[in-house]
């Protein structure tokens, strides 16, 4: 059996932590992050396949945006997914501006999930 790709998921929220980490544990090695800080520590450990990123990020230094685009400036080129409540045609136009300077984005979901849909998006990108 082959070794399951490894997945960073930032969301500031516990219980949305944890139906991630549930949703995709079966397929994917989670590890999860409440802060930006947290997250991009952990992205910059290495060894993760996928990087999941809610947008909004209550009482914290930087968004989901923010934290992508500090993993692209150190040269961290793993795949971005936003996991958000904010559905992307409603992102205000500084944010819309800020994800269009991002190489790596591969996909946009809405909350709340679909675990399966999520599973196999993830999956088309990283196998």
């Amino acid at each position: 059996m082959s070794e399951k790709k490894k997945v960073l998921a930032l969301d500031d929220q516990q219980s949305m932590r944890n139906i991630v980490s549930f949703a995709l544990k079966k397929d994917f090695d989670v590890t999860v992050a409440a802060t930006s800080d947290e997250a991009i520590s952990k992205a910059k450990e290495g060894g993760f396949d996928f990087v999941l990123l809610d947008i909004v990020l209550d009482d914290d230094s930087r968004d989901g945006i923010g934290v992508a685009q500090e993993l692209q400036s150190l040269g961290i080129n793993i795949p971005v997914a936003f996991l958000s409540s904010m559905d992307k045609a409603t992102l205000d136009p500084d944010m819309a501006s800020r994800v269009e300077t991002l190489n790596n984005i591969k996909f946009y979901q809405t909350k709340p999930i679909s675990p399966p849909e999520l599973i196999e998006k993830i999956k088309g990108v990283v196998g």
